[in-house]
Protein backbone atom coordinates (compact mmCIF):
# COMPACT_ATOMS: atom_id res chain seq x y z
CA UNK A 1 0.00 0.00 0.00
CA UNK A 2 0.98 3.60 -0.48
CA UNK A 3 0.94 5.63 2.71
CA UNK A 4 -1.23 8.72 2.32
CA UNK A 5 -1.06 11.64 4.73
CA UNK A 6 -3.79 14.05 5.72
CA UNK A 7 -4.51 17.44 4.20
CA UNK A 8 -2.90 20.76 4.92
CA UNK A 9 -3.96 22.58 8.11
CA UNK A 10 -5.39 26.07 8.09
CA UNK A 11 -3.13 28.96 9.11
CA UNK A 12 -4.57 29.21 12.62
CA UNK A 13 -4.00 25.54 13.36
CA UNK A 14 -0.56 25.51 11.74
CA UNK A 15 0.56 28.43 13.89
CA UNK A 16 -0.20 26.42 17.02
CA UNK A 17 1.85 23.39 15.99
CA UNK A 18 5.17 23.63 17.79
CA UNK A 19 7.00 20.37 18.56
CA UNK A 20 8.88 22.10 21.36
CA UNK A 21 5.73 23.36 23.10
CA UNK A 22 4.98 22.40 26.68
CA UNK A 23 1.84 20.32 27.32
CA UNK A 24 -1.40 22.31 27.32
CA UNK A 25 -4.90 21.57 28.57
CA UNK A 26 -6.76 18.71 26.95
CA UNK A 27 -9.32 20.91 25.20
CA UNK A 28 -6.52 22.93 23.62
CA UNK A 29 -5.03 19.77 22.14
CA UNK A 30 -8.03 18.65 20.14
CA UNK A 31 -7.02 18.48 16.48
CA UNK A 32 -3.42 19.44 17.28
CA UNK A 33 -1.76 16.02 17.05
CA UNK A 34 -3.14 15.29 13.59
CA UNK A 35 -0.44 17.43 12.02
CA UNK A 36 2.54 16.56 14.23
CA UNK A 37 5.10 13.99 13.16
CA UNK A 38 7.90 12.77 15.42
CA UNK A 39 10.93 11.00 13.96
CA UNK A 40 13.17 9.20 16.46
CA UNK A 41 16.63 8.53 15.05
CA UNK A 42 19.32 6.47 16.78
CA UNK A 43 22.15 8.30 14.99
CA UNK A 44 22.67 11.60 13.24
CA UNK A 45 21.85 10.44 9.71
CA UNK A 46 19.33 7.61 10.16
CA UNK A 47 16.19 9.72 9.87
CA UNK A 48 17.38 11.26 6.62
CA UNK A 49 18.59 8.15 4.81
CA UNK A 50 15.60 5.99 5.74
CA UNK A 51 12.72 8.44 5.69
CA UNK A 52 14.00 11.68 4.15
CA UNK A 53 11.70 11.44 1.13
CA UNK A 54 8.68 10.72 3.31
CA UNK A 55 9.56 13.64 5.58
CA UNK A 56 9.68 15.93 2.55
CA UNK A 57 6.30 14.61 1.38
CA UNK A 58 4.78 15.21 4.82
CA UNK A 59 6.20 18.72 5.15
CA UNK A 60 4.83 19.61 1.72
CA UNK A 61 1.43 18.32 2.81
CA UNK A 62 1.41 20.65 5.81
CA UNK A 63 2.75 18.43 8.58
CA UNK A 64 5.10 19.68 11.29
CA UNK A 65 8.02 17.23 11.51
CA UNK A 66 10.38 17.11 14.47
CA UNK A 67 13.42 14.83 14.73
CA UNK A 68 14.93 13.48 17.94
CA UNK A 69 18.51 12.39 17.25
CA UNK A 70 19.41 10.25 20.24
CA UNK A 71 23.13 10.14 19.40
CA UNK A 72 25.45 11.77 16.92
CA UNK A 73 26.92 8.41 15.92
CA UNK A 74 30.42 9.48 16.88
CA UNK A 75 31.76 6.07 17.87
CA UNK A 76 30.25 3.91 15.18
CA UNK A 77 28.97 6.02 12.28
CA UNK A 78 31.58 8.70 11.66
CA UNK A 79 34.26 6.79 9.79
CA UNK A 80 34.96 9.65 7.42
CA UNK A 81 35.83 11.96 10.29
CA UNK A 82 38.13 9.48 12.04
CA UNK A 83 39.86 8.57 8.79
CA UNK A 84 40.66 12.22 8.08
CA UNK A 85 41.31 13.10 11.72
CA UNK A 86 43.08 10.17 13.43
CA UNK A 87 44.00 12.49 16.31
CA UNK A 88 40.54 14.01 16.47
CA UNK A 89 38.29 14.19 19.52
CA UNK A 90 34.85 12.96 20.47
CA UNK A 91 33.71 16.54 21.08
CA UNK A 92 34.92 17.82 17.70
CA UNK A 93 33.33 14.93 15.86
CA UNK A 94 30.07 15.42 17.75
CA UNK A 95 29.90 19.09 16.83
CA UNK A 96 30.60 18.29 13.18
CA UNK A 97 27.88 15.64 13.13
CA UNK A 98 25.41 18.09 14.64
CA UNK A 99 26.20 20.65 11.95
CA UNK A 100 25.77 18.04 9.22
CA UNK A 101 22.50 16.76 10.64
CA UNK A 102 21.10 20.23 11.26
CA UNK A 103 21.74 21.17 7.64
CA UNK A 104 20.15 17.93 6.45
CA UNK A 105 17.05 18.49 8.60
CA UNK A 106 16.80 22.06 7.30
CA UNK A 107 16.92 20.75 3.74
CA UNK A 108 14.03 18.41 4.55
CA UNK A 109 12.02 21.16 6.25
CA UNK A 110 12.15 19.47 9.67
CA UNK A 111 13.25 20.69 13.08
CA UNK A 112 15.78 18.64 15.05
CA UNK A 113 17.13 18.26 18.57
CA UNK A 114 20.14 16.26 19.74
CA UNK A 115 20.02 14.32 23.00
CA UNK A 116 23.79 13.65 23.05
CA UNK A 117 23.48 10.07 24.27
CA UNK A 118 26.39 7.75 23.53
CA UNK A 119 26.35 5.25 20.65
CA UNK A 120 27.83 1.81 20.00
CA UNK A 121 26.29 0.83 22.28
CA UNK A 122 23.26 3.06 22.71
CA UNK A 123 21.81 2.11 26.09
CA UNK A 124 18.32 3.40 26.84
CA UNK A 125 17.65 3.02 30.54
CA UNK A 126 14.58 3.93 32.61
CA UNK A 127 15.54 7.60 32.90
CA UNK A 128 16.01 7.94 29.15
CA UNK A 129 12.78 6.11 28.45
CA UNK A 130 11.01 8.54 30.76
CA UNK A 131 12.42 11.40 28.71
CA UNK A 132 11.03 9.86 25.51
CA UNK A 133 7.65 9.49 27.19
CA UNK A 134 7.76 13.18 28.12
CA UNK A 135 8.57 14.22 24.56
CA UNK A 136 5.75 12.09 23.14
CA UNK A 137 3.35 13.78 25.56
CA UNK A 138 4.68 17.23 24.66
CA UNK A 139 4.65 16.76 20.90
CA UNK A 140 1.56 14.52 20.78
CA UNK A 141 2.29 13.19 17.32
CA UNK A 142 -0.21 11.57 15.02
CA UNK A 143 2.66 9.80 13.25
CA UNK A 144 5.98 8.46 14.52
CA UNK A 145 8.74 7.26 12.22
CA UNK A 146 11.49 5.23 13.85
CA UNK A 147 13.65 2.12 13.71
CA UNK A 148 12.52 -1.45 13.19
CA UNK A 149 12.65 -3.37 16.47
CA UNK A 150 14.80 -6.25 15.15
CA UNK A 151 18.32 -5.36 14.03
CA UNK A 152 21.08 -7.68 15.30
CA UNK A 153 23.44 -6.03 12.83
CA UNK A 154 23.03 -2.75 14.74
CA UNK A 155 21.45 -3.07 18.19
CA UNK A 156 21.42 0.74 18.55
CA UNK A 157 18.59 0.74 15.99
CA UNK A 158 16.57 -2.00 17.67
CA UNK A 159 17.05 -0.42 21.10
CA UNK A 160 15.65 2.84 19.74
CA UNK A 161 12.61 1.24 18.11
CA UNK A 162 11.75 -0.77 21.21
CA UNK A 163 12.18 2.28 23.46
CA UNK A 164 9.83 4.29 21.25
CA UNK A 165 7.18 1.56 21.47
CA UNK A 166 7.57 1.55 25.25
CA UNK A 167 7.32 5.33 25.37
CA UNK A 168 4.14 5.34 23.30
CA UNK A 169 2.66 2.58 25.42
CA UNK A 170 3.38 4.53 28.60
CA UNK A 171 2.24 7.85 27.16
CA UNK A 172 -1.15 6.31 26.36
CA UNK A 173 -1.72 5.71 30.09
CA UNK A 174 -2.84 8.25 32.67
CA UNK A 175 -0.10 8.88 35.19
CA UNK A 176 2.84 8.59 32.80
CA UNK A 177 3.47 12.30 33.37
CA UNK A 178 1.38 13.38 36.38
CA UNK A 179 -0.87 16.32 35.63
CA UNK A 180 -0.78 15.63 31.90
CA UNK A 181 -3.55 13.89 29.94
CA UNK A 182 -2.61 10.66 28.21
CA UNK A 183 -2.00 10.63 24.46
CA UNK A 184 -3.57 8.06 22.16
CA UNK A 185 -1.31 5.52 20.50
CA UNK A 186 0.14 7.30 17.46
CA UNK A 187 0.58 5.66 14.08
CA UNK A 188 4.06 4.15 14.29
CA UNK A 189 5.91 3.30 11.08
CA UNK A 190 9.24 1.50 11.28
CA UNK A 191 11.72 2.35 8.55
CA UNK A 192 14.55 0.26 7.10
CA UNK A 193 16.95 -1.47 9.49
CA UNK A 194 20.65 -1.69 8.65
CA UNK A 195 21.09 -1.88 4.89
CA UNK A 196 21.69 -3.99 2.90
CA UNK A 197 20.69 -6.50 5.60
CA UNK A 198 16.92 -5.96 5.65
CA UNK A 199 16.01 -9.61 5.05
CA UNK A 200 18.51 -10.78 7.65
CA UNK A 201 16.81 -8.40 10.09
CA UNK A 202 13.39 -9.84 9.22
CA UNK A 203 12.09 -6.57 7.83
CA UNK A 204 9.24 -6.92 5.36
CA UNK A 205 7.60 -3.57 4.55
CA UNK A 206 3.84 -3.33 4.21
CA UNK A 207 3.73 0.37 3.28
CA UNK A 208 5.54 2.02 0.39
CA UNK A 209 5.82 5.76 0.02
CA UNK A 210 6.43 7.16 -3.45
CA UNK A 211 9.25 9.70 -3.03
CA UNK A 212 10.10 10.09 -6.73
CA UNK A 213 9.30 13.81 -6.76
CA UNK A 214 11.56 14.40 -3.75
CA UNK A 215 14.39 11.93 -4.35
CA UNK A 216 16.76 14.61 -5.64
CA UNK A 217 16.18 16.84 -2.62
CA UNK A 218 16.58 13.85 -0.30
CA UNK A 219 19.96 13.17 -1.90
CA UNK A 220 20.92 16.81 -1.33
CA UNK A 221 20.16 16.29 2.35
CA UNK A 222 22.12 13.02 2.52
CA UNK A 223 25.09 14.77 0.90
CA UNK A 224 25.38 16.93 4.02
CA UNK A 225 26.75 13.93 5.91
CA UNK A 226 30.40 14.19 4.95
CA UNK A 227 31.36 11.79 7.73
CA UNK A 228 29.47 9.02 5.89
CA UNK A 229 30.20 9.47 2.18
CA UNK A 230 28.90 5.97 1.34
CA UNK A 231 25.31 6.77 2.28
CA UNK A 232 24.25 8.15 -1.09
CA UNK A 233 24.97 4.95 -3.02
CA UNK A 234 23.33 2.75 -0.38
CA UNK A 235 20.06 4.64 -0.35
CA UNK A 236 19.76 5.25 -4.06
CA UNK A 237 19.93 1.48 -4.42
CA UNK A 238 17.30 0.86 -1.76
CA UNK A 239 14.98 3.58 -3.03
CA UNK A 240 15.04 1.93 -6.45
CA UNK A 241 14.55 -1.51 -4.92
CA UNK A 242 11.50 -0.46 -2.92
CA UNK A 243 10.12 1.38 -5.95
CA UNK A 244 10.47 -1.82 -8.00
CA UNK A 245 8.41 -3.65 -5.37
CA UNK A 246 5.82 -0.85 -5.26
CA UNK A 247 5.41 -0.96 -9.04
CA UNK A 248 4.53 -4.64 -8.85
CA UNK A 249 1.55 -3.82 -6.62
CA UNK A 250 0.37 -0.65 -8.37
CA UNK A 251 1.58 -0.68 -11.99
CA UNK A 252 2.42 2.99 -11.42
CA UNK A 253 5.59 4.58 -12.73
CA UNK A 254 7.27 4.87 -9.32
CA UNK A 255 11.00 5.49 -9.64
CA UNK A 256 11.97 5.86 -5.97
CA UNK A 257 10.21 4.72 -2.80
CA UNK A 258 10.75 4.18 0.91
CA UNK A 259 9.48 1.09 2.69
CA UNK A 260 7.89 1.00 6.13
CA UNK A 261 6.41 -1.57 8.50
CA UNK A 262 3.28 -0.43 10.28
CA UNK A 263 3.02 -1.19 14.02
CA UNK A 264 -0.40 0.11 15.08
CA UNK A 265 -3.24 -1.60 13.16
CA UNK A 266 -5.35 0.55 10.89
CA UNK A 267 -8.75 1.40 12.35
CA UNK A 268 -11.44 3.13 10.32
CA UNK A 269 -14.91 2.88 8.81
CA UNK A 270 -13.53 1.49 5.59
CA UNK A 271 -10.42 -0.16 4.20
CA UNK A 272 -7.34 1.78 3.07
CA UNK A 273 -7.02 1.69 -0.69
CA UNK A 274 -3.76 1.63 -2.63
CA UNK A 275 -3.15 4.75 -4.68
CA UNK A 276 -3.41 4.02 -8.43
CA UNK A 277 -2.95 7.46 -9.95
Amino acid sequence: MLFRAKGQPDETEEARLSPMAEPTKHEERKGMAANNVLVVSAHAADYCTRSGGTILNLVQQGFSVHVLALTCGVRGESGGYWKDNPEGSYEACSELRKRESTEAAKTLGATIEFLDWDDYPLVIDVERTRYLIKRVLQIRPEIILTHWTVDPTNPDHANTGNAVVMACNSASQLGALPGTPAHYYPNIYFFEPTVPMSEFNKFDPDFYVDISANQEKKMQAIAKFGCQPQLGDFYVHFAKHRAFQARIWTKLNIEYAEGFKRFVPYVGKGLPITVRS
